[in-house]
């Protein structure tokens, strides 16, 4: 097969992040969607854990982007891009200071100045998500461009010599921004050091991590991340999958104990047909494919019993993956695995087209090993990276 290029028309920076962000999830390992069935996933993913991401390494992220763009917001910038360049300098200078302490999930620690995928790219969603930043479900690159506009408005009414020209068009709360306190209308910020940046660490203080818990326990209230943090379950972060939940389920409200069942029982369900996808690839010839297709095969019967319907309100009008679904569902429970690989082959192809499908073209493609999305874990390890952080900065070092 012919290698795959990716190219874009560069209309904007925002555009060229958005789609470097896009690149950087399909490098992560076990991230390429080839049945597209990763909406459901990530549906679940942001019941349980809003805010985070597979990219994401520390919490103290969610802080330092926040910091620079409080700052940046003090400067005279002429416009979004320029607002933008600015930040991912002063991003890019911050790596060698925190790489000064020894920690890991430094991002940009081995790309230094080369890194494409910023912070502020990575964090910005969550940000958000956590009401750190009040500006409802706008992108940094907008935000930049009201930061710019406010702040040239804000002086041409200098230059008038008076904030009330008749000729200025600005409503009341943008009067409010360009008189001064444009910064206390986009962020919720604990206080932030004085010299920050030269002794700046990756771990949490105190009040951060103190913080950073309350934002997301008032934002996030019914979520599996609100409630560990709520409840301090540091027991939490020593579950080792997804589906290991199930030994604390008891202590979970209702709501999320029937979330997690629901999420359980169809990853145990779609297991089974990246399982098979592998088993097609390898052509049967993987043993480690093969031994973990006879245990779930053993279980088959119950992870094709799972209520469907229950998982369709998450897809909105996706009537193919639903088609997909049901009809694998059905295969299962009629034992027919040849017509399930049969369901599994046309998915990707109607995905891909038959050109770019692997198995299509799977006497051409050279198995090393697992393809495609493995067993659902919802961004669990993300979400207990960020928890585990929180945890420390609050001193409960020993979970």
């Amino acid at each position: 097969m012919s290698e795959v290029k990716l190219g874009w028309i560069d209309f904007s920076k925002e555009h060229r992040n958005k789609v470097i962000s896009v690149m950087h999830l399909l490098t992560e390992p076990g991230a390429m969607d080839e049945l597209g069935v990763g909406v459901v996933r990530d549906a679940f993913s942001n019941i349980f854990f809003p805010g985070t991401s597979t990219i994401q390494t520390r919490a103290k992220y969610f802080l330092i982007v926040p910091y620079l763009l409080y700052e940046l917001e003090r400067q005279k910038l002429s416009s979004a891009d320029d607002f933008i360049n600015k930040l991912h300098d002063q991003e890019t200078k911050l790596i060698d200071v925190l790489k000064n302490s020894g920690e890991d999930g430094i991002i940009g620690s081995y790309a230094g100045a080369e890194l494409k995928l910023k912070p502020s790219d990575v964090y910005w969603n969550g940000i958000g998500a956590y009401n750190i930043f009040n500006g409802n479900r706008m992108s940094i690159y907008d935000y930049a461009k009201v930061v710019c506009d406010l702040q040239i408005q804000k002086q041409k009414l200098k230059d008038q010599g008076s904030a009330n020209n008749k000729d200025n068009e600005i409503d009341g709360d943008d009067k409010d921004a360009v008189s001064g306190e444009l910064l206390g209308r986009f962020w919720r910020l604990p206080d932030i050091p004085e010299r920050w940046k030269e002794k700046l660490s990756i771990k949490l203080s105190g009040q951060e991590a103190l913080y950073l818990k309350n934002q997301i326990v008032s934002s996030c209230p019914y979520s599996m991340l609100g409630y560990v943090l709520k409840e301090n379950d540091h027991d939490f972060l020593s579950i080792k999958e997804f589906n290991h939940i199930e030994g604390i389920q008891n202590r979970l409200t209702d709501n999320l104990q029937k979330r997690f069942l629901l999420a359980k029982q169809f990853a145990d369900f779609i297991y089974g047909t990246h399982l098979r996808y592998n088993m097609i690839l390898s052509k049967g010839e993987s043993g480690d494919i093969l031994n973990k297709w006879d245990k779930w095969y053993a279980g088959m019967t119950q992870h094709a019993s799972i209520n469907l319907n229950s998982i369709f309100s998450k897809l909105g009008r996706n009537i193919k993956l639903k088609e997909f679904l049901y009809d694998c569902q059905r295969a299962m429970q009629q034992n027919d695995i040849k017509r399930l690989d049969q369901l599994i082959i046309k998915r990707e192809i109607d995905l891909k087209g038959k050109s770019r499908s692997k198995l299509h073209n799977r006497e051409d493609f050279a198995y090393t090993g697992w393809v495609g999305i493995s067993k659902l874990q919802y961004r669990l390890p993300n979400a207990q990276r960020l928890l585990k952080d929180i945890f420390d900065g609050l001193g409960a070092t020993n979970v």
